[in-house]
């Protein structure tokens, strides 16, 4: 995201459940059973496809908050935050601007990453609501029967709030079409970093949702989602708070309790959500795990798992990092932004950036569930 991702909100009043109901406006993270049929998106350009069953891929591409889904030809589409004209290598004639950069790679069960931006996904940019040249932050996409729905990040007309649109398409390299407002809560607060996933035949979103906190803090919410993405405000539940760990705000001087960017996937029947936390721009920035039960709208907060209160379980091992219970392939600075996707076969792979000092690269990895725990190879 950018450089204010991690400014205290404008807005500080405690919001009662009801409010935010009723006032919020007119998912990938996706279960593992879900599948993607194989249809007629256009052909890839050449990308780097290395077999992701045993070894993870890096792309040289400047992106931020990756998601990634299979598209209808079975190729893999990762999309991120808005890239300016000039950085980053272009193929497939894009040019300028990128919106939402499109990073299309791999196919079958090979992921892999490629190093250049194909295309915009969201040409026209963010919607009517947004402030016009509005950057867009961390798009989440999934696809829902025979459509794609992209939740993104921008910032509010005349306000500066933070707030999520949604867009629509045929295809998963867009172009996606603007569907309106999806979240704005009362009072300021931030709705940010929108990931969608189905679970059977219902579509659901998770997001950073501070109107369940006050101040400084920071929250994360999952709600229920129709046919046409809007949400059923009604079924929505909230899931993790800053207030449940320590580790967001280790070693820094930061006065914002920072979770945000998450995404629940299930494995062997039981539901977790994967978020971030701490400063984006540092070594320390790092994802935890936490169980949230067997279903995707939980009764009660999901748990930190593997000592996830005071530490987070993949980061940066080493002494600028922040004690994380397990590092990622190549150990590299500030990894976040982890978003969860299946393979053709169904087996869990995952996508997150990572910082150079000045720059977000992303990187694809298998998710395994061992005897230790989860772990990325």
């Amino acid at each position: 995201m950018s450089e204010t991702r991690h400014q205290r909100n404008p807005g500080s009043t405690p919001l009662l459940r009801a409010a935010l109901a009723t006032t919020l406006a007119l998912t990938a993270s996706l279960a593992l059973t879900t599948t993607v049929a194989a249809t007629t998106d256009q052909p890839p350009p050449a990308a780097n496809t290395t077999n992701t069953l045993t070894t993870a891929s890096a792309s040289s591409f400047p992106l931020a908050d990756p998601d990634t889904v299979r598209g209808k030809n079975g190729t893999y589409v990762t999309y991120g935050t808005t890239t300016p004209a000039g950085r980053g290598k272009r193929c497939n004639h894009a040019t300028g601007k990128l919106h939402v950069p499109v990073l299309v790679h791999g196919s079958g069960n090979t992921v892999g990453m490629t190093n250049c931006a194909s295309g915009d996904a969201l040409p026209g940019g963010p919607g009517a609501w947004a402030q016009p040249g509005s950057a867009i932050w961390a798009p989440g996409v999934t696809r829902y029967g025979n459509r794609y729905f992209m939740f993104y990040t921008a910032t509010r007309k005349h306000s500066g709030q933070k707030c999520i649109g949604r867009a629509i398409a045929a295809s998963a390299r867009g172009p996606f079409r603007n569907a309106g407002l999806w979240a704005c809560p009362p009072g300021g607060r931030w709705a940010i970093d929108a990931n969608p996933f189905v679970s059977g035949s219902t579509l659901y979103v998770t997001y950073r949702d501070d109107a369940i906190t006050s101040g400084a803090e920071t929250g994360i919410s999952t709600v229920r989602i129709d046919r046409q993405g809007n949400a059923r405000w009604r079924t929505r539940r909230d899931i993790l708070k800053s207030t449940d760990i320590t580790w967001d705000t280790r070693k820094t001087n930061s006065a914002t309790h920072v979770i945000e960017n998450p995404s629940m996937w299930r494995s062997n029947g039981h539901w977790y959500v994967m978020y971030s936390g701490n400063n984006w721009d540092s070594a320390r920035y790092a994802t935890g795990i936490a169980s949230c039960g067997t279903t995707p709208l939980p009764n009660s907060r999901c748990t930190p798992i593997r000592r996830g209160v005071q530490r987070p379980y993949f980061g940066f091992s080493g002494a600028a990092g922040i004690n994380p219970y397990k590092s990622l392939p190549q150990n590299h600075r500030g990894p976040g932004g982890m978003d969860v996707f299946p393979a053709a076969d169904g087996t869990p792979r995952v996508v997150w950036h990572w910082w150079t000092g000045s720059t977000r690269h992303p990187m694809t990895g298998v998710l395994h569930l061992g005897a230790d725990g989860f772990s990325v190879r």
